[in-house]
């Protein structure tokens, strides 16, 4: 086993941390505070995520195509099956909250690994 798997064998990846809120330091399940909000700091190994944060009008750039096929792919639904209004209503309702939350958490942990790596936290 080399130097570089032994630094990084307890470390998690991108999806682990995005979905399962892994610290990407030492994999305590720490990461999240809310659905896409990062705690303060990992309770394992006391990693401060919130100096890592993105913060700022960045992630629109994910969030605003998303929202317009999210859109579009309703329309398409509407005009193609035709499904009454309660069961296309009740699919928005689940369905876009959890494709944003998932597109953020995916994003902001991306962005969090390359900070962190950049810093020099991470190898």
């Amino acid at each position: 086993m080399s130097a570089s798997d032994e630094a990084s064998e307890g470390q998690s990846g991108l999806v682990q941390t995005a979905l399962f809120g892994l610290c990407p330091r030492c994999g305590a399940k720490a990461l999240w505070e809310a659905p896409a909000a990062f705690a303060p700091t990992c309770r394992g190994c006391r990693l401060a995520f919130a100096d890592y944060e993105t913060r700022g009008r960045g992630l629109y750039f994910v969030l605003l195509p998303l929202i317009a096929l999210l859109m579009a792919g309703a329309l398409k639904l509407d005009e193609a099956v035709r499904p009454p209004l309660w069961l296309l209503l009740g699919l928005i309702v689940v369905l876009v909250p959890s494709a944003i939350i998932g597109a953020l958490r995916l994003m902001k942990c991306a962005l969090l690994l390359a900070r962190l790596r950049a810093a020099g936290v991470l190898p």
